[in-house]
């Protein structure tokens, strides 16, 4: 089903409720190893990106900010030409510590203000509520009052800050705007019941943006309406399916395939003469979606942007339908005994958090 016009299936920006222009394709840096992330930053520029996707907790915001100051400065290009995002991370939730994230954030990007500022889950956990945490202080798990991203009590679990509600965050994220840190601020994660209550408590700025995973093999139809009616844009993260994800080995989807895999997805792909991730962002766009797809491999960077010559058919666009299959990846389900978790219903019954994985690659995004 089509809500989208073709100018918008064809245009390589949408507007926000601010007014303001976002790139619909973005590069993701969720999992973009430091050392080779400001290569990435600088193939997909000049292969066409105007988006680039950041958050503190990915331990790279420093070598973005390194590189996008290298192009400013060589004229390459001018920073009014770029919708940089970012997010606030789970342990500064607390009203006070919402604008010290943000100013890490801008410090390490070497920016002034960011397009876009969303609370990247609507948790506070892991989090002690007790001071801010910062990346320079680690972005790993370590002691409660260590000062690190991911604190842990002494039974290896996530701190929680269960007192901290993310209304009180919101209220704290629209005086960012006001102070022109940020051009907007959003959401990450969060659920439709959710995503209600913030547009309930709403004083001054409405959320622009909502970043959450999707996929053709988890379509979040029932979100993409919430956000349409309420004028906020939907943001796909891992719109190809994560299949680098590291935990990939503990199994496959319930398809059996990988997404970019999947014989339908392939014999499109034949069809149409592009690859199959080409075949899947274009069907996010093709819907009305913005997508962030990650990568590192310059070919591939090109490639993902490369979907605005080609159309896909109705008939093709229906065919998506039968993929949906529920398919969620990125659970941190390690942080689910805070109330604001909001993925309760895809854990199995009585289920309780395990001590925290080592690897924040593997706990996050």
């Amino acid at each position: 089903i089509f809500f989208r016009s073709a100018e918008f299936t064809m245009a390589r920006t949408v507007k926000l409720n601010t007014g303001a222009e976002m790139p619909t394709i973005a590069l993701g840096t969720w999992k973009s190893p430091v050392g080779q992330t400001g290569q990435a930053v600088k193939a997909a520029i000049r292969a066409g990106y105007r988006n680039i996707d950041c958050a503190n907790d990915y331990g790279n915001e420093a070598e973005i900010g390194a590189t996008l100051k290298e192009l400013f400065e060589s004229g390459e290009i001018k920073r009014e030409e770029l919708f940089i995002q970012c997010k606030l991370y789970n342990a500064n939730h607390r009203k006070d510590h919402v604008k010290p994230d943000l100013m890490a954030s801008l410090e390490d990007l070497q920016l002034d203000y960011v397009d876009s500022f969303v609370i990247h889950w609507p948790q506070a956990c892991p989090s002690t509520g007790e001071a801010p945490a910062y990346n320079k202080h680690g972005a790993h798990p370590g002691p409660r009052g260590s000062g690190v991203m991911f604190p842990l009590e002494e039974d290896g679990r996530y701190c929680s800050d269960n007192e901290s509600h993310y209304i009180e965050t919101w209220h704290a994220m629209e005086d960012l705007v006001d102070e022109g840190l940020c051009k907007s601020i959003g959401l990450s994660n969060f659920n439709g019941r959710q995503i209600r209550e913030i547009l309930q408590n709403v004083t001054r700025h409405r959320p622009a943006v909502l970043q959450n995973e999707c996929h053709p093999y988890l379509q979040n139809k029932d979100l993409m309406d919430l956000c349409r009616i309420e004028g906020i844009v939907f943001q796909s993260y891992s719109p190809l399916g994560s299949y680098d994800r590291p935990w990939a080995q503990q199994g496959l989807p319930s398809t059996g395939h990988e997404l970019l895999k999947d014989p339908k997805l392939l014999e499109m792909s034949e069809r149409y003469g592009k690859s199959p991730a080409q075949i899947v962002l274009r069907w996010h766009v093709q819907r009305g979606s913005c997508a962030a797809p990650k990568s590192v491999t310059h070919s591939r960077i090109a490639e993902n942007i490369g979907i605005y010559d080609f159309e896909l058919s109705p008939g093709d666009m229906d065919l998506f339908s039968l993929l949906n299959c529920g398919w969620r990846h990125c659970m941190f389900a390690e942080s689910a005994m805070h109330p604001d978790y909001p993925f309760k219903d895809d854990l199995p019954y009585g289920y309780v958090p395990g001590p925290a994985p080592k690897s924040t690659t593997t706990s996050g995004r």
